[in-house]
């Protein structure tokens, strides 16, 4: 058990670490690249966003590496300065793809908002995790293992929730970009490149939490045979 157990920590931890130098790697090569369109991201962004009557949504440029983001409650398209800044072709495809969350949010798409529900549900008892899984896990009270259980499953299930949002919001952000000529058809490929890269990561995303839960399965167990 104890071999399965390291596996299933230790596998989706060692490809997290590839798939973010490769997201890494993949951004920064095409980061050089200029768009034929010599616009930044945010220009394209506000461009796509008007287009869709969504003048409201702001865009802010916040500081750090691809921590680009679209927020739902503040009605807001947040860009990383590679992004917001630059004229490259990641630039372009790393907005059209938070621009396509804004599509969803104001389409009211499903699976969009089943995610942002679940994530919503999971912030309130966050603070309590670490607590329920010491309490549950290590003094061995079988409600806090119970109910670590329960947060860790919702974490699958918020990560499960998250591949179709994100990889339709990397479809529709293609769809954008070629239909409106922001990008032509040579980076059409490169923006695939970029995009692909980032949906690997929430891939691993999903793994790593599935493994968590399987492990804390495999210790709810041990706990009670131990117990009995």
């Amino acid at each position: 058990m104890s071999a399965a157990i390291w596996l299933l920590l230790l596998v989706p931890f060692v490809l997290g670490l590839a798939v973010q130098g490769l997201d890494r790697w993949v951004f920064r090569r095409y980061s050089t690249v200029a768009n034929h369109s010599a616009v930044t991201g945010a220009e394209a962004a506000r461009n796509l966003l008007d287009a869709h009557g969504l003048q409201s949504v702001g865009i802010e440029i916040i500081p750090g590496f691809l921590t680009d983001h679209y927020d739902g409650r503040a009605k807001a398209l947040r860009l990383s300065e590679p992004v917001g800044r630059e004229r490259s072709v990641a630039a372009l495809g790393i907005a059209g793809h938070e621009v396509s969350h804004a599509y969803q949010d104001a389409e009211g798409s499903r699976t969009y908002r089943a995610r942002r529900s679940i994530g919503e549900q999971l912030s309130q008892f966050a603070p309590w995790s670490t607590f329920f899984l010491i309490a549950g896990f290590w003094f061995g009270v079988p409600l806090f293992i119970v109910l670590s259980l329960l947060f860790v499953a919702a974490l699958v299930l918020f990560a499960l929730a998250t591949l179709p949002v994100e990889i339709g919001a990397s479809h529709r952000a293609l769809m954008l970009l070629r239909d409106t000529g922001l990008a032509d058809a040579t980076e059409f490929r490169e923006i695939q490149r970029v995009l692909r890269a980032a949906a690997l990561t929430y891939v691993v995303g999903l793994l790593d939490r599935l493994g968590f839960f399987l492990v804390l399965l495999f210790l709810a167990e041990a706990t009670r045979r131990f117990a009995t």
